[in-house]
């Protein structure tokens, strides 16, 4: 090391943490965008750390965080599968992705679990 080396400017490291929208991320969202129901789109903004990311969760809880080149990229994977979009600086995330990463399950409702439908085919009952 020579004595001037700690001055010199140093190239900042784009490592793992400085992920980049990729054609294989972008695959990834889609995938999970046709596979899963109730899908919201979350859009986390760029930190000094890691890129802008768009966090999908779905209806049961499961999500998948990538990132994304910009906010308009986001709405545009969103609007295309007409799914929801949300800042995640405002309206935060929904309980159903907390409940997930703890191993919470929601029960679900099926038909048999409804009660029967009443009909009626008397054309003499007024409404």
């Amino acid at each position: 090391m020579a004595l001037f080396d700690r001055f010199r400017r140093r190239r900042r490291n784009d490592g793992p943490e400085r992920a980049r929208a990729t054609s294989q991320t972008l695959a990834d969202l889609k995938g999970f965008l046709a596979e899963r129901e109730g899908v919201e789109g979350y859009i986390e903004p760029p930190t000094p750390d890691f890129a802008m990311t768009l966090v999908l969760v779905a209806a049961d809880g499961e999500f998948m965080r990538r990132p994304v080149k910009d906010a308009k990229q986001a709405h545009e994977v969103c609007v295309d599968h007409g799914v929801p979009v949300y800042d995640a600086r405002i309206v935060g995330y929904p309980k159903r992705m907390r409940d997930f990463e703890r191993g919470v399950r929601q029960p679900r409702i099926g038909l048999d679990d409804l009660p029967p439908l009443e009909v009626t085919d008397d054309p003499d009952v007024d409404d």
